[in-house]
């Protein structure tokens, strides 16, 4: 058989290979943070699966990464390490990843700012780039090359590198087919990428709940289904005043603070925020194991967003600025949750009558003076102790609705 013939014997079988474990389809892990799985295997063990076959069937390989750059608000992307059969997986933070001198002194900028391969390899000096001399010294590296997949879109680093500690290092032949076996598979990345980037920004910007619900084809206008929930909302007070008194952009970072502390307590519980409303959100706590569960966990949320609201306040007093107070209407009630709006702007989101009083009971916090206010239907169903406020008038309606707010046994166990 030729050298040749030997080539495209290799190359069919990595490709007959992630055929059958690189097919399938997939959807957000536990955490709504994107694609996990890309078939048969969770996609960081096909990329180890892969690398072993490479080792097998090429040349001996020492290390071998994949670096993807995702479209996440806090993550530039993620890095695959398969070393002598052991994997790591790293996540890289978007901020000031462009000013990490690490990043700037890396074959990785090199390859990101010309598309071009990267190689080092004996007897050429060890190049100042602090992996290569550290491997080189401590491991005996003697080549390394990182190359650029051929991705469709070239705006995102994606990147495949090889080393080996082998005396001579890679032979021209090995070099040729290891940059084979990374086109190869980097049709199997790309969909990975494609996938993660809709999955995570679906996820960022509808919710966990609603971004599984339209990868699945959920899409079409009026499409929408009744679920019973527990529905939180919550506004800031005195906002309009801020405002008026904010210098540029200041405002802006206020809102994104706070709603981070509120988003984090409504996460910690299994929460969806489904729609911020200038100084205000919506989220749902979609029906668990039962009524009673379910709105405990709302409860919590509510509870946990004041204390988180209140260690925010505490670094704002040390700022010398004001502090934030809010109010939050609690509600339990069946809701149609879906797709709403026009046929080239559509919203997923819930409406019916249980959102508007949960919203009324947030107004009344203004009114009453607790920060928290639940229905008498929301209160009947939690295991927490809640304490009776008596009826209220509440705009749109012609009886008056009885409210409760947390009692002090109410907060939730530590933990």
């Amino acid at each position: 058989m030729t050298t040749s013939q030997d080539s495209e014997l290799i190359y069919g079988r990595l490709a007959g290979w992630l055929a059958t474990q690189g097919l399938g389809d997939t959807g957000l892990d536990a955490a709504g943070q994107g694609l996990n799985n890309i078939g048969a295997l969770p996609f960081p063990d096909l990329f180890a699966g892969f690398c072993t076959r490479v080792s097998e069937w090429i040349c001996p390989l020492w290390r071998s990464t994949l670096g993807l750059e995702v479209l996440n608000p806090e993550l530039s992307g993620s890095q695959l390490v398969w070393r002598e059969g052991a994997l790591t997986r790293s996540d890289v933070n978007r901020a000031g990843i462009t000013t990490r001198m690490d990043y700037l002194k890396s074959a990785i900028y090199v390859v990101d700012t010309t598309n071009r391969l990267f190689r080092w390899h004996l007897p050429q000096p060890v190049p100042d780039m602090e992996l290569i001399e550290r491997f080189h010294r401590e491991n005996g590296m003697t080549d390394y090359f990182v190359m650029p997949l051929p991705f469709q879109d070239a705006t995102r680093t994606s990147t495949m590198s090889f080393a080996t500690t082998r005396a001579g290092g890679f032979s021209e032949l090995d070099f040729e087919r290891l940059q084979m076996a990374a086109r190869i598979w980097s049709s199997v990345a790309e969909r990975w990428v494609l996938r993660h980037i809709a999955l995570d920004l679906l996820a960022h910007y509808l919710g966990r709940g609603p971004a599984e619900r339209v990868y699945a084809g959920q899409i079409e206008r009026g499409d929408v289904s009744r679920i019973e929930a527990a529905i939180l909302i919550c506004d800031l007070r005195n906002f309009t005043a801020m405002t008026d008194n904010a210098q540029h952009g200041e405002i802006v970072t206020l809102l994104n603070r706070w709603f981070e502390a509120i988003g984090t307590a409504i996460g910690a519980h299994r929460g969806d925020i489904l729609k911020f409303m200038g100084d205000g959100l919506l989220a749902v706590f979609a029906l668990e194991d039962n009524r009673t569960a379910t709105c405990d966990r709302a409860l919590d949320a509510a509870l946990a967003a004041l204390a988180e609201t209140d260690t925010l306040n505490q670094t704002l007093a040390a700022e010398k600025r004001a502090p934030l107070a809010f109010g939050i209407g609690l509600h339990w009630g069946e809701v149609e949750f879906g797709n709403i709006g026009t046929r080239d702007r559509l919203d997923f989101t819930v409406i019916g009558p249980a959102v508007n009083l949960a919203s009324r009971l947030q107004d009344l916090t203004k009114v009453v003076g607790a920060p928290v206010l639940a229905s008498e239907v929301f209160a009947a169903a939690t295991s927490r102790t809640l304490r009776a406020l008596g009826g209220q008038r509440v705009r749109g309606l012609e009886t008056d609705v009885q409210v409760f707010a947390p009692a002090a046994s109410a907060e939730p166990p530590a933990g």
